[in-house]
């Protein structure tokens, strides 16, 4: 799991060495700008299970919504609204 900066427009890279990877491992970036990390596409040319940042830019708007308005969004409409987005 890359919970760091790693992968961002101003911080290129990878938190690992993409040669470490095999097809049973699982990995999840959580950076969300960009989607598809280099370390995401490295995992993904090796056959490894993947999750994106695309939650992480989810909830942490619907919290922020949250804690601006009172009110608790719909966080699974808002996911499907993004999924929809970057289809």
């Amino acid at each position: 799991m890359n919970a760091t900066p790693l992968g961002m427009p101003a911080h290129p890279g990878t938190p690992i060495d993409p040669d470490l990877l095999s097809a049973t491992t699982w990995v999840h970036d959580i950076v969300y700008m960009p989607l598809v990390t280099e370390f995401l596409a490295s995992a993904r040319a090796r056959g490894c299970s993947t999750a994106g940042g695309e939650r992480m830019a989810v909830y942490q708007a619907a919290e922020a919504l949250r804690l601006i308005t009172g009110h608790a969004p719909d966080t699974g409409r808002m996911l499907a609204h993004l999924q929809e987005l970057i289809a």
